[in-house]
């Protein structure tokens, strides 16, 4: 038995391509000929020199020769454009001097390769003529024009020849019964590297194919077939991972396989943060729900089932988001509207507003728990919703508002009038019997924010007094404050009593109270026994 070598076996089948190339080459040059439309009153005489008539960019006529010259060129671009493409080698300045082209002018170009070939251009009525000039009679200008289709066929056989040895994709070819005809040489690489090492040597063929997987389509069906697979090299922990694509062509399978390495540790890495999030999210007491831009719930966590109430059965099906809300009224875990017109243009507002980034409410349950739901957007138009249980933030706020409400009542209901101002000094709390002491409710002029503001309110309705000064002074004191203690007379003629005093926080609690004292007259001092018998005697 004879054995090939493996370069003999990949030199053969390289051969084999080029061969095939060069013979439908030939077949096309010698069966495919394609005469464009001609223009009425500008036919050209059947010449063996390739002759071209354009109008513009549109081919109006063309001789038999020239057609033949672009007719495989220009089955995937303009006539123009594959006359510049098949001459391009020639006379590289071609586009450039038919783009210049004027009225009249009349420009001959000389190949680079062969200078007995040349081209003449010419543009007169609103035609360009182009026409390819051999030097000697018509026969040897034929003779060229042939020779010139078929080196720029060889040309382009050769490229794809290239392309297809030096591409990292897989390419190879399969017969109907699935044995491997042809492959490229990164196919062959990677069935080197399947060898163990010491059976590479002399290898001649893969026996074996590489995706032994694929279950390839019938040569006769015209859908693609479309597919990952990984390979696991030996010596190698890792797979490398390929998209395979099969097209059924003329009686065979042609596949290609592309590394997709990259994305299968892209989407690894994404599975792996998403169950990261999802563990992180499952131990979070907010609840959370994430729908995808067609409105699908994508993602939840526990918190969300343990709030609400909704069945697990139920979320894993992945409802959307009316779905969602709607079983979520069927349980009475909504605020109740007043009707469900009204209630259905509320979420449809929801969702707007979610989009925006705005949405934020505060839902009061009918069993008095209460929810803070907050929606956010997210990338690829999805929507996020986070259910906060703030009932324990709620009740503590309502205990301190009505403590707050019952110690402004106590206030209220004492006699004196008192103002309570902050460790800054701004005034945070007066009782009723203060308002109507200084008139601040009768008043809308009356504006007393602080301390400072406060004093001057007080100095406008009283007499002068050493008290303000200390009252001013008592309030740029933070420590060691005692009680100061004076009267002060309205101009009513009222008599009051100050109070101030420092208490908790740094606060200060400045009191008004009417004056008990009376004014009296100034007494004698009083007589010892002996001066009141000398006095009377």
């Amino acid at each position: 038995m004879v054995m090939l070598t493996l370069e003999m076996v990949r030199f053969a089948a390289a051969g084999g391509l080029v061969a095939t190339g060069l013979a439908c080459a030939a077949q096309t040059f010698l069966s495919v000929i394609r005469i464009p439309r001609r223009r009425e009153n500008a036919g050209l005489p059947e010449l063996a020199t390739p002759v071209f008539l354009f109008q513009d960019d549109s081919l109006v006529d063309a001789s038999a020769s020239g057609a033949a010259l672009i007719a495989e060129a220009a089955k995937d671009r303009s006539e123009r454009d594959a006359l510049v493409h098949v001459l391009h080698r020639q006379f590289p300045d071609l586009r450039n001097s038919l783009d210049d082209l004027r009225t009249g002018d009349r420009i001959s170009l000389q190949s680079v390769v062969d200078p007995s070939l040349k081209v003449i251009l010419t543009r007169d009525d609103g035609l360009t003529r182009i026409s390819l000039v051999a030097d000697g009679d018509s026969r040897s200008a034929a003779q060229t024009c042939g020779d010139l289709e078929r080196a720029s066929m060889l040309e382009e056989l050769n490229l794809m020849r290239l392309i297809v040895r030096d591409t990292p994709q897989l390419i190879w070819r399969e017969d109907p019964q699935g044995h491997l005809i042809w492959a490229n040489a990164a196919y062959l690489s990677y069935a080197d590297r399947m060898m163990p090492d010491g059976e590479r040597r002399g290898q001649i063929w893969p026996g074996e194919r590489l995706f032994a997987d694929i279950h390839p389509p019938l040569p006769t069906d015209p859908r693609t077939f479309e597919g990952r697979h990984a390979l696991q090299l030996p010596g190698e922990k890792a797979e490398h991972w390929f998209e395979v694509t099969a097209v059924p062509q003329d009686g065979s399978v042609i596949y290609f396989a592309i590394d997709a390495n990259s994305t299968v540790r892209a989407e690894r890495a994404q599975h792996d943060f998403q169950q990261t999030l999802a563990k992180t999210f499952a131990h979070l007491s907010t609840g959370l729900a994430i729908f995808n831009k067609k409105r699908q719930l994508a993602m939840f966590n526990p918190a969300l089932l343990d709030m609400t109430g909704l069945p697990f059965a139920f979320m894993s099906q992945r409802p959307s988001l009316d779905r969602v809300l709607d079983r979520l009224r069927e349980m009475r875990r909504l605020p109740e509207p007043k009707n469900y017109i009204t209630w259905r243009e509320q979420f449809s507002a929801l969702e707007a507003a979610a989009q925006n980034g705005t949405y934020s409410e505060r839902w009061d349950m009918p069993d008095g728990q209460t929810f803070r739901v907050t929606g956010r957007p997210h990338p690829d138009g999805a929507l996020a919703f986070l259910f906060e249980d703030i009932s324990a933030e709620v009740s503590l706020t309502r205990r301190f508002r009505s403590e707050i409400e019952t110690g402004q009542a106590v206030l209220d209901a004492l006699p004196d009038a008192i103002a309570v101002f902050s460790s800054s000094n701004t005034l945070t709390m007066t009782n009723a019997a203060y308002d109507r002491m200084w008139q601040t409710e009768s008043d809308p002029q009356i504006q007393t924010h602080d301390l400072r503001s406060a004093l001057r309110m007080w100095k406008s309705q009283a007499a002068p007094t050493a008290l303000w000064r200390e009252v001013e002074d008592f309030g740029r004191l933070r420590q060691d404050r005692p009680i100061v203690r004076d009267q002060l007379v309205l101009h009513s003629g009222r008599r009051m009593d100050c109070e101030i005093t420092a208490i908790s926080g740094g606060m200060t609690m400045i009191r008004f109270s009417a004056s008990t004292e009376r004014l009296r007259a100034p007494q004698r001092p009083r007589l010892t026994s002996s001066e009141d018998r000398l006095a009377t005697g």
